[in-house]
């Protein structure tokens, strides 16, 4: 069952002026949940928020029953540069697991990204598009029930994104759990989500909310079929 989250009344800023005022929100069912918006609108800083990584002023974020875990991927891979690929990915389970369970969960999704053949290679000896696809296989390979993603494909040319992208969605489809990510890119919110909210200036919090059609999620990127939902997203986005 995939996990749900609630946000009850956040209040949360950096300075006296806040960048979400009893910002109330659910997730659940429309899955994976994609956020855009204006750069300084705080869509990593609410991502961290939803994480526990940053307490809120006021308000809570609340999970359905009982979280089993939170993953996150970062911008940037966030590698450490003195532990193999293969040390890296079940690094998050090496004392959750039992040792035969991560060696075969790590190795599974190496598997699945295509990497196992670099196990035993250091981080510096990947390209960039590579050290992501360890990143992620890393917050795959930890069990949890929710997973944060903060703009990961963002330093990577189309045809890798696009890449990433399926790959992201076939693991997500191989084990599901809530899926929440950040883009500033309407054409990879619509590739990657089936609900899609965009934050407006602060404080004005959610100013787009939909749930993406059906046939979007062919994914295909740029599609005649979404253009309708792009232009949306678009106007919106140019509406602060």
């Amino acid at each position: 069952m995939v996990q749900s989250l609630c946000v009850r009344e956040l209040s949360f800023g950096f300075s006296e002026k806040p960048l979400f005022d009893k910002l109330s929100l659910n997730f659940s069912e429309e899955n994976p949940v994609i956020f855009l918006g204006p750069s300084g609108c705080g869509k990593t800083t609410l991502l961290r928020l939803m994480a526990g990584l940053l307490e809120p002023w006021s308000g809570y974020v609340a999970f359905s029953g009982k979280a089993s875990g939170i993953s996150f991927v970062f911008q940037e891979p966030r590698l450490l540069p003195w532990l193999t690929v293969w040390e890296n990915v079940v690094l998050p389970i090496k004392k959750t697991l039992p040792p035969k369970e991560a060696k075969a969960r790590g190795a599974h999704f190496l598997e699945l990204v295509s990497l196992k053949d670099k196990m035993r290679v250091y981080p510096d000896a990947l390209s960039g598009g590579q050290r992501q696809r360890v990143s992620i296989a890393r917050a795959f390979t930890y069990p949890s029930q929710i997973m944060f993603m903060d703009e990961p494909f963002q330093s990577l040319d189309i045809p890798l994104r696009i890449e990433l992208m399926e790959m992201t969605l076939s693991l997500f489809a191989e084990e599901p759990r809530l899926l929440i990510a950040v883009t500033h890119d309407p054409r990879e919110a619509i590739f990657l989500g089936r609900r899609i909210l965009v934050l407006g200036k602060p404080p004005r919090g959610v100013i787009f909310d939909e749930t993406a059609p059906l046939f979007s999620l062919s994914r295909v990127y740029g599609s005649p079929t979404t253009s309708e939902l792009e232009a949306r997203l678009l106007q919106s986005l140019s509406k602060q």
